[in-house]
């Protein structure tokens, strides 16, 4: 007696992911190996570090971790005298910039890119560089351990790189990202006459159901949301709603409910095998809180004699 719901599509986080720090602190390598000499001019390697704005990754407290290996090979050195002019300057490095957004379910790592060496896409006065780039992913953990992106773009709004440890950031990405969606199985584990067996006069059932995440995704905040039945004469009784809490892929959850059989359905006489059908809907979110609501129906039966008295 087991039902599985259709598993939907997988869930999409989109819009916009904006990370303001104030913390950034680093080392620079200057004036560095020229572009021409076969290096990538003079570096600066700082990181930063901010929590996001709330639900903007999910509902859970999140933070973001930015990592940016800046080049240049026109600004040598660190503009402590603002003798430098702006300009288009700048670059970020290979792979060595990245983005990481971290909360209690884990965490996923963007790598940024913006230019090179021949071609130089960032404003940079050798102490603030602010320009556009694009990003793509480099991996999940945690309940974000199967997410998937097409990558997007990034606005670097400013990153400063002078000495010390408050050093200001503001970047934002745009761009989704999809995670697994978790899915339903549902299982009568066994009925029976509640109320030390007193049920069985008024006709009421227990229904013990098994409620199971098969997965692939994880679900957080899982809600039995309510219980019905197609079997003309069986009424549900709750309780609902009834909290799952925290379902990760392959975890179940036990429930109880009980249904109300009339006077003459779906059976005249209880004593014997009385089959009806039980159904169940079940909310499900995601690593994202996006809720995934659900339903199935398997078959059920009434305890074949009544209980002792």
């Amino acid at each position: 007696m087991v039902a599985i719901a259709p598993e939907a599509a997988s869930s999409t986080n989109p819009g916009s992911i904006s990370v303001s720090a104030s913390d950034g602190a680093g080392n620079s390598t200057t004036p560095g190996r020229s572009c021409a000499d076969g290096g990538a001019g003079a570096s600066w390697h700082y990181d930063y570090g901010a929590k996001l704005a709330a639900n903007s990754f999910s509902k859970l407290d999140s933070e973001a971790r930015v990592h940016l290996d800046l080049h240049s090979d026109t600004q040598r050195y660190t503009n402590a005298s603002g003798a430098y002019l702006p300009g288009t300057t700048a670059f970020l490095q290979g792979n060595e910039s990245h983005l990481s957004i971290l909360n209690q379910r884990g965490s996923v790592k963007v790598r940024l890119r913006s230019g090179d060496c021949g071609a130089p896409s960032l404003n940079f006065n050798g102490s603030f560089a602010n320009g556009a780039g694009t990003w793509a992913l480099d991996s999940g953990t945690g309940a974000y351990r199967g997410v998937t992106s097409a990558g997007g773009g990034f606005a670097l709004n400013t990153a400063e790189v002078n000495p010390g440890a408050d050093n200001a950031l503001s970047v934002a990405l745009s761009g989704t990202f999809t995670v697994p969606d978790p899915s339903l199985k549902l299982e009568v584990v066994k009925t029976y006459w509640g109320s030390v067996g007193t049920d069985y006069l008024t006709r009421r059932v227990t229904v013990l159901f098994k409620v199971t995440n098969n997965g692939p995704g994880d679900a957080f905040g899982a809600t039995f949301q309510s219980h019905g039945s197609q079997t003309l004469g069986v009424v549900p009784m709750g309780p609902v709603p009834q909290p799952l809490f925290d379902l990760p892929a392959g975890a179940s959850q036990t429930v109880k409910v009980r249904y109300q059989f009339g006077l003459f359905g779906p059976c005249f006489l209880i004593l014997f095998a009385c089959n009806f059908q039980a159904s169940a809907t079940v909310n499900m979110p995601d690593a994202f809180d996006i809720p995934h609501v659900m339903s199935a129906t398997v078959p059920a039966k009434a305890p074949s004699l009544p209980p002792p008295l």
